[in-house]
Order: structure tokens, then C-alpha cells, then sequence
């Protein structure tokens, strides 16, 4: 007879939910730029498209505009106009939407280094 496991959440139906949710939130924010676009745009608050690659070494112009059309797709940065006499410039901003994502990044930003420092720790104890 197989055994079944027992989830914590008595409903499954939200388990399911929750799971979906996750994977949704995961493949949004997959790859190594989409991450580091939000958190320019977080400290820089709004950046020209030429920005970018002074913030963010090592991007292609390619998958900077793929990046960029993903996360404008999904409500997280939007491309605004300003107009000047002299030429109208576009830049990138986050959307109120976006800024929830900020104690997400946070959080894993404070793990990072956390995480970084334990295991550096634990290096050097081994070698003790």
C-alpha cells in the first residue's frame, strides 16, 4: 500500500496555489540580470536605457531589451518619457507594484551575506 504524505496546510487546494505562485514568482525573476536591473532601478530610481550598462557590467544591448520587455510585461519597471526642448529623454522606473518585491530582495540580499560569511567561517575552521 503507498503511502501518502501529509502536507501542513490541511487544504490542498491552497498548497497548489502557493506551489503555482512560487514557480510563477521563480521564472519571473530567473536569470542573473532581471534581479539586478530591479535593484539598480531600486537605488538609482530611474535609469536611460545607456545606463544600465554602467550599472550592470557584463549586459548585452540585446538581452538588456529582452530583460527590460519581460519585467515592463509584467508590470514590474515602466518605460516613461520626458520631453524637453532640446530632445525627449526615456528612462525606467519601477512601478508601485515592483517596490513589494524590494523586501524579497532584501531578505535574500541579508541571506546572501549571511550565508557568504558562514560559509567562509566554516572554510576556515576546517583547515584549523
Amino acid at each position: 500500500m503507498e503511502k501518502k504524505i501529509k502536507p501542513c496546510i490541511d487544504n490542498e487546494q491552497i498548497l497548489k496555489q502557493r506551489f503555482l505562485a512560487l514557480r510563477d514568482t521563480l521564472d519571473l525573476l530567473s536569470g542573473k540580470w532581471r534581479f539586478c536591473i530591479l535593484l539598480n532601478l531600486h537605488y538609482h530610481q530611474k535609469l536611460r536605457f545607456k545606463d544600465f550598462f554602467e550599472v550592470s557590467e557584463g549586459i548585452s544591448p540585446k538581452v538588456l531589451t529582452s530583460e527590460l520587455a519581460t519585467l515592463e510585461a509584467h508590470q514590474l519597471i515602466q518605460k516613461k518619457v520626458e520631453y524637453t526642448p532640446t530632445k525627449d529623454i526615456t528612462y525606467y522606473v519601477l512601478t508601485t507594484h515592483a517596490q513589494e518585491i524590494w523586501t524579497v530582495l532584501n531578505t535574500l540580499i541579508e541571506f546572501g551575506l549571511s550565508n557568504r560569511q558562514e560559509v567562509i567561517r566554516s572554510f576556515h575552521s576546517d583547515k584549523n
